[in-house]
């Protein structure tokens, strides 16, 4: 009796994921942290920063289209909405001063999923993409009088995650996860405020980063 528990135990394990070709649609409910490193206030008149931007939290869907193959991999194209942050900064010797800057981004992103089967029902899967990301930076510094112009740039991104994933019925697959992303570099526009010395010389920059942890639901048409 044992052994046959046993056998039959082994060949749940052992069965292949059942996955057929086939298209679907996902949404995703992201719990998003995004982070400004390597932030940076061109002026030649700072000497070092006082206190880092923070990180920003936010929740954010995003949706995709995609087709599933036979053999666990599937390919997809993604849209997350727009999600805004903002990032403080102080820089010396005008460390009195606040640096405020906002952004805005969304993605239109291509994926790639690998799926490795647990058994029947349950499979965990890594995941890569790469695609562009839309930003618009602004902000001001101490008061929102004194404003940095809006810029808006399209920069190349790229993401790696991984997550777990449960088919609940024939057309329904609920999934966590986590994921990187890497938006590149950022800036804003020039001041438009007259400063000390009376230029046009200052913009707030910097890299920004996202870190995802998601809930997914798929449906398979």
């Amino acid at each position: 009796m044992q052994k046959i528990a046993y056998a039959l135990l082994l060949s749940v394990f052992a069965t292949p994921y059942a996955q057929a070709e086939t298209w679907y649609g996902s949404a995703k409910f992201n719990n998003a942290r995004q982070n400004l490193s390597s932030s940076l206030l061109t002026s030649p008149r700072v000497t070092d920063r006082v206190d880092a931007p923070d990180s920003s939290k936010s929740f954010v869907a995003s949706f995709a289209a995609g087709y599933a193959f036979e053999n666990g991999w599937r390919l997809e194209g993604e849209y997350t909405m727009p999600n805004n942050s903002t990032f403080k900064s102080y820089w010396a010797p005008f460390n009195a001063n606040v640096n405020s800057l906002h952004v805005q981004s969304q993605r239109l992103m291509l994926n790639g999923y690998k799926d490795i089967p647990i058994n029947p029902w349950l499979s965990f899967y890594g995941m890569a993409g790469v695609g562009i990301a839309r930003i618009e930076s602004e902000g001001y510094q101490t008061n929102e009088t004194r404003r940095f112009a809006n810029n808006r740039q399209h920069n190349l991104a790229y993401s790696v995650g991984m997550g777990l994933e449960a088919k609940v019925s024939e057309p329904i697959t609920l999934g966590v996860g986590y994921r990187y992303i890497a938006m590149g570099d950022i800036e804003t526009g020039y001041n438009t405020f007259a400063n000390r010395v009376n230029a046009r010389d200052e913009q707030l920059k910097g890299k920004l980063k996202e870190q995802n942890v998601f809930l997914e639901a798929r449906y398979a048409f």
